[in-house]
């Protein structure tokens, strides 16, 4: 009774990893696809959770892209606006120093 439920247990792992490796696609393109539902061919709740999640964490991960190259973006011209603003003060400083130079008292 024993070597039958150790010989069953092995034969159902072997038809899981099976059935996992086959319903995997190999992914070799970098570009995002979101496919909406779960395949067709797939019944089980594990694999559609699987599949959701990976859905979900792709389109998680373009938003995150997406924000960071807004962020970016917004740094990049607040570093500009801050550049030319430091400039205009210095100008402004130096102009005003100029016109009313430090009396000196002997």
């Amino acid at each position: 009774m024993k070597s039958i439920r150790i010989l069953l247990i092995a034969a159902s792992a072997l038809a899981f990893v099976n059935v996992a490796h086959a319903q995997s696609t190999p992914s070799s393109t970098t570009s995002v696809t979101v496919v909406t539902a779960a395949p067709a061919y797939s019944n089980d709740p594990m694999v559609q959770k699987r599949h959701d999640d990976s859905i979900a964490k792709k389109e998680y991960k373009a938003r995150k892209k997406a924000a960071k190259k807004e962020m970016k973006m917004e740094k990049k011209e607040a570093k500009i606006e801050l550049k030319a603003e430091k400039a205009e003060s210095t100008e402004v400083r130096n102009q005003a120093l100029a016109a009313d130079p430090i009396s000196r008292k002997p």
